[in-house]
């Protein structure tokens, strides 16, 4: 389910100004936040293939085109050039320039010769820091006010690149402001975009969460109920597309090319993955996620004993599994009955008796008993939802639930437990008779993926659409 490489992609307000005709753009930013980065993505997204100066104080150009790979690709082969040398290269081509040990008079002298000479150019300066270290600040500004002035008649581009997130006497002279933060959470660290300013566009959203994966900026959309949407037509008859060696003797590939690159194959045989999903956190997210696992181990033609998750529609479920399961392998599902998995006339698991909950572990235990009787010798895969507000509150229910869960992990080959984060202190113990554990959380609109054990960085989840069905993309928060 993972692309091969991490696509580029910028904030929709900062996309719609830089296709304005001209603009200063500032992006501010600590060292290691990926300045650089950004705006060499802006030179992508914008296509930009002539007419273009890239003047680096940092780093050579070569280097460069090293650390960046696509950018041969984009471009081609690097046109690189010193200062002296701007005004006898053809434009046709973006020119990368090294301006490691020019000085500042003659450095605003060729650009400022650039901006005369060339029609609507766009220029990279990386770094105005590097630059203002050896001006003071009055005549840094003045250079800076001729800069605009030129930039204004030229019709051109510029995009200033600073590292002093304190200094904001620059901000106001520029159209736009862009300050990128490492930011720590308590799952973790996180990359993120704040849209300070930008002249003549409407700012609905100051603030993305991005990643720098594969060396390329992709910033993440806020997650909308209306990913979880499926198409009105017909399920497919395909189901979602398997991946290869799915099933080997030791594990089950996931579907998702990052969650099997990190346990290995896949998840183990004979393990036990508790699928923790936070207090805000929609159940549906987990039905989709789990569907390319559920599809790949239909796919090798053995069983699913799945517990529909509380807090989704039946029909909802149904018309999933029918999208992302092949039709042929369809019949390999086996759901819970109703009458196991909810009581008659009860409204939720959260108001039920413990007797109740008690009767309905018992009876969870009888169907996967016969369950496994039924397919005798073939690889089983149960998913079960659990719920922990009850699993602190009663002793009887607190056995009865480890009981089940030794049952279940005890015939499946393998077992997703699906719970809700409640906060509670016993979850420790319920967690601790797992192998895996995978958190799904909610920070500043986006959704995310963590395994805490074993450990992982953070994966955001993104929604798309395959064939109508929702699905779910997982891309490296680093």
């Amino acid at each position: 389910m993972d692309n091969a490489m991490t696509k580029m992609n910028i904030p929709k307000e900062l996309m719609e100004f830089i296709r304005q005709d001209t603009y200063s753009l500032l992006l501010k930013g600590s060292a290691g936040t990926g300045k650089t980065t950004l705006a060499l993505t802006i030179l992508h997204e914008l296509g930009i293939s002539k007419n273009c100066l890239y003047i680096s104080t940092r780093i050579s150009p070569e280097q460069l085109f090293k650390y960046y790979p696509w950018l041969e690709e984009f471009f081609g082969q690097p046109k690189t050039s010193q200062l002296s040398e701007i005004e006898e290269v053809d434009t046709d081509t973006p020119i990368f320039v090294d301006a490691r040990l020019d000085e500042p008079a003659a450095l605003f002298e060729r650009i400022t010769n650039a901006l005369m000479d060339v029609k609507s150019p766009t220029i990279v300066i990386d770094s105005w820091d590097a630059i203002g270290i050896f001006m003071d600040k009055e005549a840094l500004m003045n250079n800076a006010r001729v800069l605009q002035t030129w930039r204004e008649r030229s019709s051109a581009k510029i995009i200033f690149i600073a590292e002093d997130i304190t200094d904001t006497t620059f901000d106001y002279l520029v159209d736009g402001v862009v300050e990128l933060r490492l930011a720590s959470y308590e799952e973790g660290n996180v990359r993120e975009i704040f849209l300070s300013k930008l002249r003549g566009v409407r700012i609905n959203r100051p603030l993305y969460i991005f990643t720098l994966n594969n060396r390329k900026f992709h910033s993440f959309e806020p997650f909308h109920p209306s990913d979880f949407r499926i198409a009105l037509d017909s399920p497919s008859k395909k189901g979602i597309q398997s991946s290869e060696n799915i099933l080997s003797a030791s594990s089950l590939a996931t579907g998702y090319k990052e969650l099997d690159g990190l346990l290995g194959e896949g998840l183990p045989l004979r393990s036990l993955v508790n699928l923790e999903l936070d207090a805000h956190v929609n159940a549906k997210v987990a039905l989709v996620l789990l569907g390319p696992i559920i599809s790949n181990f239909t796919d090798t033609g053995n069983p699913v004993l799945f517990q529909p998750l509380d807090g989704i529609e039946s029909d909802y479920t149904t018309k999933y599994l029918e999208c992302c399961i092949h039709s042929t392998k369809r019949k390999l599902i086996e759901l819970l009955p109703a009458g196991i998995t909810k009581e008659k006339g009860t409204k939720s698991h959260y108001i039920r008796s413990h007797h109740e909950t008690a009767k309905q572990l018992e009876s969870i235990q009888k169907y996967v008993i016969k369950m496994r009787k039924k397919h005798g010798k073939k690889h089983l895969f149960t998913i079960k939802g659990l719920d922990l507000t009850q699993f602190n509150t009663n002793e009887e229910y607190r056995k009865a639930a480890r009981h089940l869960i030794d049952l279940i992990k005890s015939v499946s080959d393998v077992s997703i437990l699906v719970s809700r984060n409640t906060h509670d202190e016993s979850k420790g113990n319920l967690f601790a008779t797992g192998d895996i554990h995978l958190k799904v959380f909610e920070l500043k609109g986006n959704l995310f993926l963590k395994s805490k054990v074993p450990w992982s960085h953070l994966y955001a989840i993104v929604f798309e659409k395959h064939d109508g069905c929702p699905a779910i993309n997982l891309q490296p928060v680093i």
